[in-house]
């Protein structure tokens, strides 16, 4: 089958030269979907290059240019005229373009395939791996919708009856606003001890319903992700898992949670620990996940990069993860650590954070599509709620909620804002309009003490009260 591919290739090798040597209006487009490395035949390349720059050159495309763009190189004359003659028509050179194009990426496997048969280290075979797992994943270089296309394909997206699905996160405000797809770069940022990672496990059962995930630890043990994980499903306390001490009925739960989990989520976790953004990424190409949570990303190796300068790495890093992600077409769930405040608020809680407190590099905000925070709302308690925040949104809006959370069942669940909570809120903020105010010059109204003497409204009311002052001993009038 494969042999047969090849030979079909080099038929269409030299159908896609013939194309644009019959019918010059062909070139523009095989020029933007090839290069000269798909093209196996040595021949075809050297044509594929002549026109390349004959066009660049603003030189039109025909046979005597090409020859003449090819001077010196005997034998092309004739090459060329039995090219034209067998190639049956120029209305198919996308089919021919897409045949050359997998018969290339067929031969460069073959010859990685080979490659890797001559290695004799793990490291070097590795790297095989990622080149093939690369090819594999790669698509076209750079491809676009003419003004035409991109209106019918959207019309077509707004027929449809179905509604588009969106990745599911668990928490009912960032369902409702969080739009994010395959393909996308999240940032989940916390502060040290937050519960991001808890978040993030929290996230990915929910995912796992619907798409395959991996989770790529670079800290954290799996079989303390797994503790984590089943006193959450079973709701059986986490220090009960611990010590191994709980009764029959929170065995049965935890013997049923584990197989449902087993069953219904295929959620697997990696131990990633030393690995860089090219190991990460020919794993998860290599078993189909279509969501990839990586905790964290100040911890992913970036080979190249001069050891201690942690801008460069953590630039290289979060590039990486981001053209895997537009690559694949993989969500990139990224952890990351935020900058810890350097000061506290009035009341004593922590700052909170933004977009600027991700450590290290500013290429982290820039290479995100969305970007959750997450901190503690209250810096000295354990149990203090969890707020969450999503802090840039490309195409949706932001919002700001608080997470009960519950260290025991290892849960996060949102809280739903009450009225009277809610009205506090705007009086809080009234009172504040109404202090920036005043500093601003207006007018405002104060009590003078009674008994003033400059107090005009003061000694008219002490003039009122002396004239209805009763005669001694009569009533009042």
């Amino acid at each position: 089958m494969s042999e047969a591919i090849l030979d079909a290739g080099a038929e269409a090798q030299q159908s896609v030269i013939g194309s644009m040597l019959i019918d010059d209006r062909c070139v523009p487009l095989v020029l933007s979907r090839m290069r000269p490395e798909d093209f196996g035949d040595g021949t075809c390349r050297a044509t594929f290059r002549a026109i390349q720059q004959l066009t660049l050159s603003g030189r039109p495309v025909d046979p005597v240019t090409v020859v003449d763009e090819m001077a010196g190189k005997d034998g092309y004359v004739q090459w060329l005229r039995q090219v034209m003659e067998l190639t049956p028509t120029a209305a198919n050179v996308e089919t021919y373009i897409d045949i050359t194009k997998r018969s290339a990426q067929l031969y460069q496997l073959r010859s990685l395939a080979d490659q890797m048969l001559a290695t004799f280290d793990l490291d070097s075979a590795a790297a095989v791996v990622r080149k093939m797992s690369g090819l594999l994943s790669a698509v076209s270089r750079m491809p676009r919708m003419t003004g035409a296309e991109l209106a019918a394909d959207f019309l077509d997206r707004m027929k449809r009856k179905e509604k588009p699905e969106y990745v599911p996160w668990g928490i009912p405000s960032a369902d409702r606003m969080a739009y994010a797809e395959l393909g996308d770069m999240i940032l989940l940022g916390g502060y040290a001890s937050a519960g991001k990672t808890l978040l993030s496990i929290l996230m990915a059962l929910g995912q796992a319903k619907r798409y395959r995930v991996g989770y790529y630890t670079l800290e954290t043990k799996p079989e303390k992700m797994a503790d984590r994980i089943f006193a959450h499903l079973a709701k059986v306390p986490l220090d009960k898992i611990k010590t191994r001490d709980f009764g029959a009925g929170e065995w049965a739960r935890i013997a049923q949670a584990a197989s449902d989990y087993a069953v219904h989520c295929p959620f697997d976790i990696i131990r990633a620990a030393g690995s860089s953004v090219d190991d990460i990424a020919a794993d998860a190409v290599g078993h189909g996940y279509q969501i990839v949570y990586v905790d964290y990303l100040q911890l992913i190796e970036a080979p190249g990069i001069r050891p201690g300068d942690r801008y460069a790495t953590v630039t290289a890093v979060s590039r990486g993860l981001k053209l895997f992600a537009q690559s694949t077409g993989t969500a990139v769930v990224a952890l990351a650590q935020l900058s810890r405040p350097d000061k506290v608020g009035k009341d004593k809680k922590p700052v909170p954070p933004s977009m600027a407190s991700f450590r290290e590099s500013g290429q982290i905000e820039q290479d995100a599509d969305l970007a959750f925070l997450l901190w503690s709302a209250e810096q000295e308690n354990n149990q203090a709620h969890r707020v969450l925040k999503l802090a840039k949104n490309k195409e949706g809006r932001k919002f700001r909620v608080e997470l009960d959370f519950d260290g025991s069942t290892q849960s996060m669940t949102e809280v739903e804002p009450s009225l009277g909570s809610a009205v506090a809120h705007y009086i809080a903020e009234g009172r504040a309009v109404k202090q920036r105010n005043r500093s601003k010059g207006q007018m405002s109204f104060e009590e003078l003490p009674i008994g003033e003497e400059d107090n005009p409204f003061e000694l008219e009311t002490h003039q009122r009260q002396t004239d209805d002052r009763p005669p001694s001993g009569g009533p009042a009038v």
